[in-house]
C-alpha cells in the first residue's frame, strides 16, 4: 500500500528554497534609488552585491538596456527552475506555464527574426536556449533559426505543440505581411493551456491557484478583444482569437464585446463587467489599454505580497514567489531601458510594480 505524504511534508523542499530566493528579492526602496541613477554604469554598479551580478557580469560592453533586459531574464529563468524544481510533482504541470510562457517568447522572437532577414547567427542571440534546455528542446530551435524565412520557421515546429496556432496566424501573415497575427494564436494557446492545467489541479490547490489563473486569462482576453476593437478587425476572425472559456467573464459579455460597433462601445461594456476598476474611460485606446495591462499585472502582483504569509503547504507558496520575481524583472528591465533612454525618473517609476 503506498504511503499517503502529507501537504506540509510534500511542500518542505519549496518552501525552503523560496525562503532562500525571497531573502534576495530587492525593496521598494532599492527601486526608487535605482531610478535617480544617471548611467547604466551606476545603475549595474548599484546591483552589484544582487543575485543578478552573475548575470550582469557577462553582458558585453557597452551596456544597453537589451542586453540588460537579457541578463535579468536569464536571471528569471534560473529562479524559476529551482522553484520548479522543488515543487510537488503534481504542482509542476501549472507551475510550468512560466516556463511554457518564455518558450513562446523564443518561438515569437524567431518568427520575428525571420521576418527581418536576420542572419542565423542574430536570430540564434534572440533565443533563451536555458529554456529549451530545461524543456529539452534545443535541437528544434536551432534548426528553426536556420531556416531563411517565416513560412519556413513555421514548418520548423509541425512536430511539437505549436503547429496548430502557427498555421493559423501564417494565413494572417501571408495576408498582411505582419507577424502580430502569429503573435495572437501563440498567445491563446498558451490561455488555454492555461485553463487545461488550472482545471488538472487536485480539488485542495484550486483555491489557491484561481486568482493568477483568472486574472491573467480573462484580462488576455478582454485586452485582445479591446485591442481588436481599436484596431477595427472583424468580428468573426477576433472570435479565433481568444480562449474559448474564461473564470470570470459570461458568454455573453465576449458576444457582447465582440459585436460591439467601436472601441468606445467595447469599453463601456468591460468598464461595466467584474474588471472594471481595471479599465481607464480615455478618448485615446491606447492610453485605456495600456493603463489596463498594467493594472491586470498590479492586481497578480498586490495578491501575491498579500499571500506571502498566508500560503503555506499549497501550490498558493510558489505562485506568490514566482509573480513577485516577475514583477521584480519586470521593474529591473523598465528602469535599465528608461535609464538609456534618458527618461526621467518620476516617469521611469511609474512604469513599475511597486
Amino acid at each position: 500500500m503506498s504511503q499517503i505524504i502529507s501537504q506540509p511534508k510534500l511542500y518542505a523542499g519549496v518552501l525552503a528554497k523560496i525562503g532562500a530566493e525571497r531573502s534576495k528579492l530587492l525593496s521598494e526602496t532599492k527601486f526608487k534609488t535605482l531610478a535617480e541613477t544617471k548611467d547604466l554604469s551606476g545603475f549595474t554598479s548599484q546591483l552589484r552585491d544582487t543575485t543578478y551580478q552573475v548575470q550582469i557580469g557577462k553582458v558585453p560592453l557597452s551596456l544597453t538596456g537589451r542586453k540588460l533586459e537579457r541578463a535579468f531574464n536569464e536571471n528569471l529563468i534560473e529562479s524559476t527552475e529551482k522553484i520548479i524544481a522543488n515543487s510537488p510533482r503534481h504542482a509542476k504541470n501549472f507551475l510550468s506555464l512560466h516556463i511554457l510562457w518564455l518558450e513562446l517568447e523564443n518561438v515569437k522572437a524567431l518568427i520575428k527574426a525571420a521576418n527581418a532577414e536576420l542572419s542565423p547567427e542574430q536570430r540564434l542571440a534572440k533565443v533563451y536556449f536555458s529554456v529549451e534546455d530545461y524543456l529539452k528542446n534545443r535541437a528544434v530551435f536551432e534548426d528553426a533559426a536556420k531556416a531563411p524565412g517565416v513560412k519556413q520557421v513555421v514548418n520548423a515546429f509541425k512536430n511539437t505543440a505549436y503547429r496548430t496556432s502557427l498555421n493559423l496566424g501564417l494565413v494572417g501573415y501571408e495576408e498582411t505581411g505582419s507577424t502580430a497575427r502569429i503573435d495572437i494564436f501563440l498567445d491563446k494557446m498558451f490561455y488555454e493551456k492555461l485553463q487545461d492545467s488550472y482545471h488538472r489541479l487536485k480539488k485542495a490547490e484550486k483555491p489557491h491557484a484561481l486568482l493568477y489563473a483568472s486574472i491573467q486569462n480573462d484580462g488576455f482576453t478582454l485586452l485582445t478583444l479591446l485591442r481588436g476593437k481599436a484596431l477595427n478587425y472583424d468580428a468573426n476572425w477576433l472570435r479565433l482569437t481568444v480562449p474559448k472559456n474564461n473564470f470570470n467573464i459570461s458568454t455573453e459579455t465576449v458576444e457582447s464585446l465582440l459585436c460591439a460597433p467601436d472601441f468606445e462601445s467595447a469599453l463601456k461594456i468591460a468598464l461595466d463587467s467584474r474588471y472594471g476598476k481595471f479599465f481607464l474611460k480615455s478618448a485615446i485606446p491606447e492610453e485605456s489599454l495600456g493603463f489596463a495591462e498594467k493594472a491586470f499585472k498590479k492586481a497578480r502582483f498586490e495578491y501575491a505580497k498579500s499571500r506571502r504569509i498566508s500560503e503555506n503547504f499549497n501550490i498558493g507558496a510558489p505562485l506568490a514567489f514566482l509573480t513577485q520575481k516577475e514583477a521584480e524583472v519586470h521593474n529591473l528591465i523598465a528602469l535599465s531601458i528608461g535609464i538609456d533612454s534618458a527618461v526621467n525618473p518620476e516617469r521611469i517609476l511609474a512604469q513599475l510594480l511597486l
